[in-house]
């Protein structure tokens, strides 16, 4: 395929694709002679919508690359009188990686390789791993290259992440009311992947005072099991004024969190117990915070 050809498809994909965008961006589809956009879904569905737009922005972006190399590569090709595949291979050659780079991959992605495969095992396999990754970066750095030399413009919008409104009253918050940031946590207290977040958030907290606000929302991924009962009780905790007390408590024990952790956790942060109690056994406890909002 000729250069100017090359540079008409990107022409044509990039306008098709814009105007793609722009239906996006004022309707999607029409029903019973009513028009529907965005703003007429459900947060879930803008949602879906979204990532949908943004994977096909990321494929369009990574096609466009490809022609900006391909151009090249045909353009060095004709100047230099020597075949494609000579340049391409001088423009993407790196060297072999050594022992430490191969096994400073291998210590990164130990988990996801099987515990019977040992380094030596894999050593070669993983060499043309790190190889390829230095390859597509060269390219990678080609490509940006060319974009700024010849003042490349993308002329396709990126999607805009939809906007939720989230309710935050009611639900237990640390920091300042009006932060300029509002950090919206759903976790359950089971999950480790929370726990990490939990800790990370602490932090963040901790180091910008006055100016982050953090909202915590239960979202127990078993609603009958430990992780239910755990969150119920720690907005028996909140009653008290001792939430944020339970709920590191609560991570800090994740490892033996069990059906008798919500008195043992009252206990240790010192709650009063006939108060959590009954709190516990009130009707209106028996459903989350989240789930009672639902409901209204």
């Amino acid at each position: 395929m000729e250069v100017l050809t090359l540079k008409l498809f990107a022409m044509l994909l990039l306008g098709l694709a814009t105007c793609g965008s722009v239906v996006h961006a004022e309707e999607l589809f029409n029903l019973d002679g009513k028009a529907y956009s965005d703003k007429d879904l459900t947060p879930a569905q803008q949602q879906q919508v979204y990532e949908s737009n943004m994977q096909n922005f990321e494929q369009i972006k990574a096609i466009v690359d490809g022609i900006i190399f391909d151009n090249h590569v045909m353009e060095e090709s004709k100047k230099q009188n020597k075949s494609r595949d000579e340049v391409e291979t001088k423009i993407l050659n790196v060297k072999d990686p050594s022992d430490r780079a191969v096994k400073s991959w291998y210590e990164a992605n130990k988990t996801r390789i099987p515990p019977s495969y040992k380094f030596d095992d894999v050593k070669g396999e993983i060499a043309k791993i790190v190889k390829q990754e230095e390859m597509r970066k060269r390219r990678d750095d080609v490509i940006a290259k060319i974009k700024k030399d010849r003042k490349f413009v993308l002329n396709l919008a990126k999607p805009t992440a939809p906007l939720i409104d989230v309710k935050t009253d009611g639900f237990p918050a640390k920091g300042q009311d009006g932060a300029k940031v509002t950090i919206i946590e759903f976790a359950d207290y089971q999950c480790p992947h929370c726990k990490v977040a939990a800790e990370s958030l602490k932090k963040v907290t901790e180091k910008f005072k006055g100016k982050v606000r953090l909202v915590f929302m239960d979202y127990p991924i078993n609603p009958s099991g430990i992780s239910r009962a755990v969150a119920e009780a720690s907005h028996c905790a909140m009653e008290q004024g001792k939430f944020w007390d339970f709920h590191y408590k609560a991570f800090d024990s994740q490892s033996t969190l069990d059906k008798d952790s919500p008195a043992k956790l009252a206990r240790d942060i010192k709650l009063d117990e006939q108060k959590f109690k009954a709190c516990l056994d009130a009707a209106k406890d028996h459903r989350l915070p989240i789930e009672r909002k639902a409901e209204a």
